[in-house]
């Protein structure tokens, strides 16, 4: 009989036990992990883009479908009910924010509400077009005072940011009167034919 053979079978339930904790430590922690992976909320903005195109009365800047991965748009807001204005914010490559926004409303009171407290640093040339730069801490805001419209991007982001933004921006023209009755008045000739069939 051994003399230690209850030590042993003591220090193996130990071992099994101790084994038995750190599975189920492994298995919580990659649940955790999984349920803390960041899932930002996406939105739609071409419907608004085509409400705006319809409402504004200048040339909308819209983000083009070639602005690179990892820019998630997470908020579009569109008013048409006074001054024509849109805003669309974006979660950026750099796990940070930045908005885009048009408005022929009072240039002074949109820039206002949107560079919040940054202060006017000069100007800077992105896009190869100068923009006023406002700047602080932790906030700054590139903006464009146009006859017709203001259009500034802003946010929590860094000026590279808002220069890729910038950069790719397209113009979109004002719609020709009548260009939204004639693609109806093609839908109804089709479904006209179609009832004719």
């Amino acid at each position: 009989m051994s003399k230690y053979s209850r030590s042993n079978a003591t220090f193996k339930n130990y071992a099994i036990s101790l084994g038995i904790v750190v599975g189920i430590l492994l298995v919580m922690s990659f649940v955790v992990s999984g349920r803390s992976v960041e899932h930002i909320p996406t939105v739609n903005y071409r419907p608004d883009i085509e409400v705006l195109r319809q409402s504004a009365d200048y040339e909308v800047m819209a983000p083009s479908e070639e602005l690179p991965q990892g820019w998630t748009p997470t908020s579009s807001t569109l008013d048409v009910t006074g001054p024509v204005e849109w805003s669309i914010g974006f979660a950026t490559p750099e796990d940070s924010h930045a908005m885009l926004t048009q408005s022929d409303g009072d240039p002074d009171a949109v820039v206002r509400d949107r560079v919040k407290d940054a202060e006017p640093v000069g100007t800077v040339m992105v896009a190869d077009q100068e923009w006023e730069r406002f700047d602080t801490e932790d906030w700054g805001a590139i903006v464009q005072r146009g006859d017709d419209r203001t259009l500034i991007i802003s946010g929590s982001t860094s000026l590279d940011e808002f220069a890729v933004l910038a950069a790719h921006l397209e113009t979109l023209p004002v719609p020709e009167e009548g260009e939204s009755s004639e693609e109806e008045d093609g839908e109804g000739d089709a479904s006209g034919t179609s009832d004719d069939s």
